[in-house]
């Protein structure tokens, strides 16, 4: 995963995004999917904007970072709500879980991964994965050339689409994987 900086984390949780990108919604279209709520995955955690209210609808969830100073922001975010179903996991690899996932999200992280392909293929294990990105004409968020274009993501081999919702400058889709024979 490519270095988010922790100076910016103000900007993970902010009213801005909040009102751009509100999480209630992005929680409704979560509690939507025909699914076990058992296991969670948030990959590219920051300070928790998706990991904390994924938490109040799944039994585990793994918040993974790769930043450290990151993660002693998240893990204090959660300490101070009380939150004790979250393991945290310092990895900038697709990490081991002891258990399959039902959810992996992905929330304007999966650009920062390198092989985001091969991400998405060790995701394909969860019943559906959730990715939140920056869209490609938006000024935010990385250069135009480090951004995911939404087509791309909808297209992905071994992936159905469940959702694709433009909500700029974000874009939020959610995939199945298709049933392997």
């Amino acid at each position: 995963m490519s270095m988010f900086y922790p100076a910016y984390a103000s900007e993970l949780d902010n009213p801005e995004r909040r009102k751009v990108l509100p999480i209630k919604e992005v929680l409704r279209y979560v509690l939507s999917l025909n699914m076990e709520r058992n296991v969670a995955v948030d990959v590219g955690a920051g300070t928790g904007y998706l990991t904390v209210p994924i938490s109040w609808v799944f039994k585990k969830v793994y918040a993974v970072e790769t930043n450290p100073k990151m993660m002693e922001l998240l893990r204090e975010n959660l300490r101070e709500r009380g939150i004790v179903n979250v393991e945290t996991l310092l990895s900038s690899t697709p990490p081991e879980i002891p258990e399959r996932p039902n959810l992996v999200a992905f929330s304007l992280s999966l650009h920062e991964v390198g092989d985001w392909k091969g991400y998405l293929r060790w995701a394909s294990k969860a019943d559906y994965v959730l990715v939140i990105e920056w869209c490609a004409d938006s000024r935010k968020g990385p250069p135009r050339e480090e951004k995911i274009l939404r087509e791309e993501l909808i297209d992905i081999e071994g992936f159905e689409l469940v959702l694709s919702q433009v909500r700029f400058p974000y874009y939020l889709v959610i995939l199945r994987p298709k049933q392997r024979v």
